[in-house]
């Protein structure tokens, strides 16, 4: 089975072709590079220590590969991210969801530009954003493997309605509601940068978060 590695945030697929969208960042097949089944490393066995190899620090010109091969070492999470567009509600799966400030509390989220969710915040000013548990799974696949132009990812869902209209999603560890700061949020090319007040937030189970390094482990 050929396996296809997303250039953007490192997600692979398995399958002869690579997918339509990315489940985790949401670009395009485009964005996708066949992966030779000797490059891609196994996750070390338990007790077993992994091997740490030294790489050599050049002045001359980077190898974007290896540079990308760098940016796939930064740790991401997972989590649900969701806003409205009037009477309607949508959601997708993202990995850029971090706090950027403590005082006032603020966060900043990565959404692709050719994603509807990305749509319903440019317009609402509005988003929810779901912490995903390690056993968050079902939820990754419901809302990173499609789009909302063409299925009702809430159908059958357990959800809740936030106090600023956005759907906060069930099943996961924690969760946010936040105001987009326009003058603060900014377009990064493929994604656009959104800068968010916290507007109000909670801890529903005290457990481990979903790291994307876990979701590849254990998906």
């Amino acid at each position: 089975m050929k396996k296809w590695r997303c250039t953007v945030c490192g997600y692979i697929h398995e399958g002869d072709t690579p997918p339509d969208v990315c489940p985790v960042c949401g670009v395009g097949p485009e964005f996708f590079e066949l992966v030779e089944e000797d490059k891609i490393s196994p996750p070390p066995r338990a007790g077993e220590a992994e091997t740490k190899k030294a790489v050599p620090v050049t002045n001359g010109q980077q190898d974007p590969k290896s540079m990308q091969s760098a940016l796939f070492k930064i740790s991401y999470g997972l989590f649900i991210v969701t806003s409205v567009k009037g009477e309607k509600i949508n959601g997708q799966c993202a990995n850029t969801v971090f706090q950027i400030t403590s005082d006032p509390m603020r966060v900043a989220l990565g959404i692709n530009k050719s994603n509807l969710t990305y749509e319903f915040i440019q317009e609402s000013g509005l988003v929810g954003i779901t912490v995903l548990g390690e056993n968050g799974h079902d939820l990754v696949r419901r809302f990173g493997y499609s789009t909302g132009r063409d299925k009702d990812k809430f159908a059958g869902l357990e959800y809740s309605q936030g106090t600023t209209g956005v759907p906060i999603v069930s099943g996961g560890i924690a969760y946010l509601e936040g105001k987009i700061l326009r003058d603060k949020s900014i377009d990064v090319g493929t994604h656009y940068l959104f800068v968010a007040d916290v507007v109000k937030g909670a801890v529903v189970e005290d457990k481990d978060p979903m790291t994307y390094a876990y979701f590849r482990k254990t998906k």
